[in-house]
């Protein structure tokens, strides 16, 4: 609209200036007026200040969208291995901070959300992608992915190989592969101990899952992506995954321009 309405005025002003000047060879040369060029500065102001803030929130709100249908694909990788195969018939133990899960606990967990794995945002450096976190330390599934498996083969079919690499080689001991080809990792404090890991392709793109400091607070910097039962019921056979900070809502997290990070409702 603003657009529009300032190459109008624009094109007016100069079939003006045209027309004045070929009336008169001998009038001096006519540039815009005091008053004209006031105008033309606040639309640009007003362009700058309603349009462009209107088209970032356009993009942003395109580039979740396209975050969410990853999120199908790995739902629908989940459940063409659950057809496939046992998902509890691999190796379980507790590897480094990855808890044993035993069937009857993961059965539990998949009734209300277990963490398949974790996102730290940042306002200034890469998002961090770990299989547990202080912030979500109970109910995780790095603790099965250690050895690879079900779950681990349906993050490599739904295209988030990189993060089952990285889960599997921080729940061996923080073992990083420093030339790992799908994962980067590096050190990210001042004494130079904590890692931080990601996939070296990005697999989100928008700033959402990234790094928005207008949306990335100390309260919800570690986001979680669950995994749980279509309807909390394990007689569905069938698995839904979601964003959310806490497992036992089991709802999906929700930006603020309104797109619901889950394959299940948010409401």
């Amino acid at each position: 609209m603003f657009t529009n309405y300032i190459k109008k005025m624009l094109d007016t002003l100069a079939l003006g200036l045209t027309s004045k000047a070929s009336n008169s060879n001998n009038s001096p040369k006519v540039g815009f007026t005091l008053i004209e060029l006031m105008v033309v500065i606040v639309i640009i102001n007003l362009l700058s200040g309603v349009a462009i803030p209107k088209l970032t929130d356009m993009i942003e709100r395109t580039r979740q969208r396209l975050d969410v249908m990853k999120l199908y694909y790995l739902r629908d990788a989940l459940n063409r291995a659950l057809y496939e195969s046992e998902y509890d018939n691999i190796n379980e133990g507790t590897y480094g901070s990855c808890g044993t899960v035993t069937k009857a606990k993961l059965d539990t967990a998949l009734k209300y959300g277990m963490a398949l794995f974790i996102i730290q945002r940042s306002s200034y450096m890469p998002a961090n992608y770990q299989g547990v976190h202080s912030s979500a330390k109970t109910n995780n599934m790095c603790g099965l992915m250690f050895s690879g498996g079900f779950w681990s083969d349906a993050l490599k079919d739904a295209g988030f190989g990189a993060v089952a690499d990285i889960i599997q080689d921080r729940a061996n001991g923080d073992k990083i592969n420093k030339n790992s080809k799908t994962y980067t990792a590096t050190k990210n404090d001042m004494n130079n101990s904590w890692w931080r890991t990601y996939p070296t392709q990005p697999i989100f793109i928008s700033n959402y899952l990234k790094n928005d400091p207008t949306q990335v607070t100390a309260s919800n910097a570690s986001i979680v992506l669950y995994v749980k039962w279509t309807g909390g019921n394990a007689q569905s056979k069938s698995l839904e995954v979601y964003f959310g900070t806490d497992s036992k809502n089991g709802k999906g997290l929700v930006s603020k321009q309104g797109i619901c990070f889950s394959t299940q409702p948010c409401k």
